[in-house]
């Protein structure tokens, strides 16, 4: 009967330990996976014009805006931020049928789709963008499908960075 007891024990004690790790594991993680972060291999000015040239070269894709991050939050009661922009860009077929569907027209949230594009204190240059592996297995379905084809489709236009889309 004890050996029953001890057994129980270390089960519940397992599976809540288990519990506490995975939580503890996605929560540390969970930021790297849903942002990728990729340092360029150009100056700042010359990141974000090759970036739009490709992103625009690519048959579909189109930059919809470049923000000057940067002026916006000085012009807007914040301090200089230093060399920081977000390309909006996007697909219009992508769009659409991503959109035509009313169960999906929420996503237009986090359309267009954007890179920032900012210089660090070492003056390294970096671009991030959301991971759309990441984002189509949260939604899944048709939408994930979507997601994963324009996802391939940018994973072309930014070889430069060596970006890659995945899991982890």
């Amino acid at each position: 009967m004890k050996t029953k007891i001890v057994a129980v024990v270390f089960i519940v004690f397992g599976f809540i330990l288990g519990i506490v790790f995975s939580g503890t594991v996605l929560s540390i993680s969970s930021g790297e996976m849903l942002v990728k972060e990729f340092k360029s291999p150009y100056d700042f000015d010359k990141t974000v014009k090759v970036m739009s040239e490709r992103i625009n070269a690519k048959e579909g894709w189109h930059v919809t805006n470049v923000i000057d991050q940067n002026r916006a939050v000085s012009e807007n009661g914040g301090f200089p931020i230093g060399n920081f922009k977000i390309i909006k860009y996007c697909h219009g077929g992508y769009s659409a049928e991503m959109l035509k569907d009313d169960n999906r027209k929420k996503i237009g949230a986090m359309m267009p789709k954007s890179f920032a594009v900012y210089e660090k204190a070492d003056g390294q240059v970096y671009v991030s963008t959301m991971n759309g592996a990441i984002i189509g297995k949260l939604f899944g379905g048709e939408t994930e499908r979507i997601i994963e084809e324009s996802s391939l489709d940018i994973e072309s236009i930014m070889r430069f960075i060596n970006l890659k889309f995945t899991l982890f």
